[in-house]
């Protein structure tokens, strides 16, 4: 009998304890972002006859309720570091890899719904293209993540999705000369010096080096220009980045570093920032140095539309690069190419994609974005809007 009254009491208490934190999860303050990880949170979803049916109320409001979760940072690094304890070398979705890095295992990602449509729609996108543009001006550019080039430095056991597979898909579904192999360069480089670092240790971003050696190969194959490393002064303008992975699992990994590559010859631009008066004479933001967000550095974060204008050019070209933010360490290398580097982003940029292409004078269209974000991006419905 005292057990069993042992045992109700202990129910009770955690019964008790899980609602009084539920409660005080939906009853607090709904946070917008994260800045730890970097992201949008989950906010309560709209109660919908629809979505009871469909089931997307209950699969929202799950979300809802883990990120909202009261205290969840610190969970999170409890959870993580009870399971290192136990000698884990994979822990949400993170491989533990060697030389200190944290790839991120993509699961799933490639064989959602979106995955596929988003190759139908980069398919269309592009062969629509080619009503105003030659092949030979137009690239699409998918670059692989950290788990496909750096798979010599995953845990003995790991088997992620084969992300060249989905590339193929991505190249066949597209007009003959547009797409651009950059896995091709980036093993290339990997395998010929495996100490270069082409990936952050702690965050999913490639780091400016990996975009070095891509835009060089990629502005040789479509006449641009003959690029060389001599060309840059290359500076390290913080040595404390960690990144979104190592946030995502609530730990300090091993500190990157983030490099800016100035051309020895430097040229005159500034910058207007979703067709405002925003106006600024640099793409490098030094005040994100002392943030979480410290990639935020290349161009001060996401925008719908940064037009990068060099007043003094006369190459006769200009770039339109639609993009994610692994363009951000790219987009640079192109300026002193074009008369006008202008960055989209499909996220953030409400209006019309085929207006704006219709309206200004590009002769030139890159789309670059990495393979995990490509496979997820919702918004490339934008593209044929």
């Amino acid at each position: 009998m005292k057990k069993h009254h042992q045992s109700v009491y202990l129910n009770t208490v955690f019964l008790l304890l899980v609602f009084i934190v539920t409660a005080a999860s939906i009853l607090k303050p709904q946070r917008e972002k994260s800045e730890t990880e970097n992201r949008t949170l989950e906010q309560r979803p709209a109660l919908t006859w629809e979505g009871l049916i469909s089931g997307d109320f209950a699969k929202h409001y799950e979300s809802y309720l883990s990120d909202q979760f009261i205290l969840r940072d610190g969970w999170i690094t409890l959870r993580t570091g009870i399971e290192r304890a136990a000698l884990k070398q994979e822990i949400n979705d993170v491989y533990f890899a060697k030389d200190h890095y944290l790839i991120e295992k993509h699961s799933g990602t490639f064989t959602e719904e979106t995955a596929q449509q988003n190759i139908t729609r980069i398919g269309a996108f592009f062969r629509e293209m080619e009503n105003s543009f030659s092949p030979e001006h137009l690239t699409c550019m998918v670059v692989p993540n950290a788990v496909d080039i750096l798979s010599d430095k995953l845990p003995a056991f790991a088997d992620p999705y084969n992300e060249e597979d989905y590339l193929n898909k991505v190249r066949e579904a597209l007009p003959d000369g547009v797409w651009f192999d950059s896995s091709a360069v980036l093993r290339e480089s990997h395998d010929a010096d495996d100490s270069r670092q082409l990936y952050y240790r702690t965050d999913h971003h490639w780091t400016t080096e990996a975009a070095f050696e891509v835009f060089a190969a990629w502005a040789q194959q479509k006449g641009v220009a003959s690029v060389s490393r001599d060309q840059f002064d290359i500076s390290t303008v913080t040595d404390s980045f960690e990144g979104t992975i190592s946030s995502k699992l609530g730990i300090s990994g091993k500190a990157d570093s983030i490099q800016r590559w100035d051309p020895v010859s430097a040229y005159d631009y500034y910058l207007v920032y979703s067709q405002s008066d925003d106006i600024r004479n640099t793409m490098y933001q030094d005040p994100f140095l002392e943030t979480k967000d410290k990639y935020a550095y290349f161009y001060g974060g996401n925008f719908g539309l940064i037009e990068t204008k060099m007043p003094q050019s006369v190459t006769g070209r200009r770039l339109l690069i639609i993009k994610d933010s692994y363009a951000h360490c790219f987009a640079p290398f192109t300026c002193g190419y074009f008369d006008e580097v202008d960055l989209l982003d499909p996220r953030y940029y409400n209006s019309s994609i085929r207006e704006l292409i219709g309206s200004k004078s590009y002769t030139d269209v890159l789309f670059l974005f990495n393979a995990a974000g490509f496979a997820q991006e919702t918004a490339l419905a934008r593209l044929l809007a």
